[in-house]
């Protein structure tokens, strides 16, 4: 059980920092649920 099983996350990447996807993969065993992923590109 990870720290925030059941618990619910909306991740906002940036391009050229932190991608959704690297926070994805970290988070993947913290039991949580990713319900929205994106990388965007800071204008």
């Amino acid at each position: 059980m990870g720290m925030l099983n059941g618990k619910k996350l909306l991740l906002f990447g940036e391009e050229g920092g932190i991608s959704a996807d690297i926070m994805a993969d970290c988070l993947k065993d913290s039991g949580a649920e990713i319900i929205f992923s994106v990388t965007e590109c800071p204008t």
